[in-house]
């Protein structure tokens, strides 16, 4: 059913999702011609065109580190949206990344992330190793490091009884007690578009871990605590991982989409109890509709592109077999990485 919708899906979205579904799921040659028109389509977008024009005469996209319109955000989105990473624009960019060395995320983003990265709940150098993991890079050091790091991270996840053991109340906030590392997306992400840590104790701690998570959700929102100062990790989609399906909202949705993509991408999550019977619940719906994800989930997350937000590849959600086309899409992948 997977290979017969994704068919279907392909012959009639926009040149990313085509491209993807049959570079991904239907796992076809690159070099083939169709392929080739269909990149050459991708690459003449206005927005891909756009996002082009951001790059300056050393490589770097735009402006800062950690935004819209600047590196982090921009090679995600030419990635997600099917360019290659062997792409000139790509490649130098992330040269450019290199080039500024430990000045990469200089201004805002250095004042919080240096201090996230030393306590281990992922900051600046978490974020730089996730953005060399989306273009296949992670035989570098500071990825590697980074790599063991997010293990770590998750084996420390499984160890936690009850989630009121991992936080004190600091000024009516909730903030991390000393000693203890928790996961952000960019843990799960980093780990998610990297193989090289993938062995069967690895895997099933990731499981283990994921499984644990689940049974501590609802987790409130914990900040860290460094200096007398409040930061936020970057914890969105980390709060949840055992909703009930039948009550979520299209910004819940988004969320789930994200994560459940991830995890899925680690080749764990029909060991994960609550989220196999997720899985189960949209093939349900989607036996009902011919394999199509069809509820109207319409909601800026998708459609929005920044560093944390942004899934949907058609250019616009205007027409309702538009958003069929993505939805499908995501969940196509989530059940083929399955």
């Amino acid at each position: 059913m997977i290979n017969q919708t994704a068919l279907y899906v392909a012959e009639r979205a926009c040149p990313s999702i085509s491209y993807r579904i049959r570079k991904e799921i239907l796992h076809e040659d690159i070099s083939k011609s169709e392929m080739q028109l269909l990149q050459a389509k991708i690459l003449n977008e206005d927005e891909i065109v756009r996002v082009f024009t951001l790059k300056n005469e050393d490589g770097w996209l735009g402006g800062l580190f950690h935004g819209i319109d600047e590196p982090e955000c921009s090679i995600r989105y030419l990635i997600e949206k099917g360019v290659e990473p062997s792409h000139p624009i790509i490649q130098e960019a992330l040269n450019g990344i290199l080039k500024k060395g430990d000045n990469f995320d200089e201004g805002s983003m250095s004042r919080v992330g240096k201090p996230l990265d030393q306590l281990h709940f992922g900051g600046s150098n978490l974020i730089k190793a996730c953005v060399f993991a989306y273009t296949g890079n992670e035989d570098y050091d500071f990825v590697i490091e980074k790599i063991e790091e997010a293990l770590d991270v998750f084996r420390y996840v499984c160890t936690v009884d009850r989630i009121t053991d991992i936080y004190d109340v600091y000024k009516d906030k909730l903030v991390f007690k000393t000693g203890v590392m928790w996961p952000s997306i960019y843990h799960l992400r980093l780990l998610a578009y990297t193989t090289k840590w993938k062995n069967e104790r690895n895997q099933e701690m990731l499981a283990d871990a994921i499984t644990n998570l689940s049974r501590l959700s609802p987790i409130p929102s914990i900040k860290v605590l460094h200096n007398h100062q409040v930061i936020s990790p970057a914890s969105i989609y980390m709060n949840h991982f055992n909703e009930d399906m039948s009550c979520l909202n299209a910004k819940e949705w988004m969320m789930w989409f994200h994560r459940t993509e991830l995890i899925a991408r680690l080749g764990i999550v029909l060991n994960v109890p609550s989220i196999k019977k997720q899985i189960e619940y949209v093939d349900r719906n989607l036996i009902d509709n011919n394999g199509l994800f069809t509820m109207k989930l319409s909601h800026y997350y998708f459609t929005k592109w920044t560093q944390y937000l942004g899934l949907a590849l058609e250019e616009h959600w205007k027409s309702e077999d538009k958003v069929i086309n993505d939805l499908t899409f995501r969940y196509l992948l989530i059940r083929s990485y399955s």
